[in-house]
Order: C-alpha cells, then sequence, then structure tokens
C-alpha cells in the first residue's frame, strides 16, 4: 500500500477520476477534488461510526493505490463542514452532481436538500446542452473565407 505520495501511480489517480465523486483532477499535484455530494456523503459515514479508511472506500475509491492519506484528509475535511449548523440540511452543501443512490441514506429533510441541489444541477446541466450545438459550430466553423 503507497504510504508516501510518490509511492501513488499517476495512472491510479488518473483511474479515480472515475468515480462520480470526483470534480477535478490536478495531475501535477496529483491532487483530486471531490463534489460537494462527495462530503456530505463522508460525514454521513463518518457520523454513523465508519473510519476515513471504510468511508473514503465505501465512496468508491482504493485506498491501496490511492493511499491512506487520501482518506485522512478527505475524513478531516468533511468533518469541519459537518460542525457547520445545519451542513446536512442546507440545500448549498450540496451539488447535486451524483445520482441520489450514490447519496446513502438521507433523512428527509437531507432529502429535501439533495433534491433542490439536484434540480438547479439538472437545469445548469440542459441549460448548457442547449448551448452545446452552437458552441460547436462556432468552434468548427473555418473562419477563413474561400
Amino acid at each position: 500500500m503507497p504510504n508516501k505520495k510518490t509511492d501513488i501511480k499517476k495512472e491510479d489517480v488518473i483511474a479515480a477520476t472515475e468515480n462520480q465523486f470526483v470534480a477535478d483532477l490536478d495531475l501535477k499535484k496529483m491532487k483530486l477534488t471531490y463534489t460537494k455530494d462527495f462530503y456530505v456523503a463522508m460525514h454521513k459515514l463518518l457520523k454513523n461510526g465508519k473510519t476515513a479508511v471504510e468511508a473514503y472506500e465505501e465512496l468508491g475509491f482504493d485506498t491501496k493505490k490511492l493511499g491512506v492519506d487520501r482518506a485522512y484528509a478527505a475524513a478531516q475535511r468533511a468533518k469541519k463542514l459537518g460542525a457547520k449548523k445545519n451542513y446536512t440540511i442546507d440545500p448549498s452543501s450540496y451539488d447535486g452532481s451524483v445520482p441520489r443512490e450514490m447519496m446513502g441514506e438521507l433523512t428527509a429533510e437531507e432529502e429535501l436538500a439533495y433534491q433542490q441541489a439536484r434540480i438547479i444541477y439538472l437545469e445548469k446541466f440542459i441549460e448548457f446542452q442547449k448551448k452545446l450545438p452552437s458552441l460547436l459550430e462556432e468552434m468548427y466553423t473555418s473562419s477563413k473565407k474561400n
């Protein structure tokens, strides 16, 4: 198991981006950026007695390839965010980017907050989809005159 950043393979970090809880990757720093939904799900797992490593793995990450330091860092961030009042019932705590089934058990209040965030996410996604054809046309249309 890798225990130093230098022991972690680039291809394993790149493969981790397939996880829906990953929002971005800084390949130079080998740093994963997680979605807001990830931190809510991680917070809930920790609150329910999971260790940082167990919670990280339950959310689909392989600590044998990525190291346990990422799990501990993510858990620390989740605990810090979770300390905010009404964290799991505030729609701004979610980004709605992952499917509902990935969020685990939610109370009725948490479900409402997640669904509100999901609606906003999907509305933005639809707006982007509507603009995509004109963006592609603009990108692929030659500016040269024949």
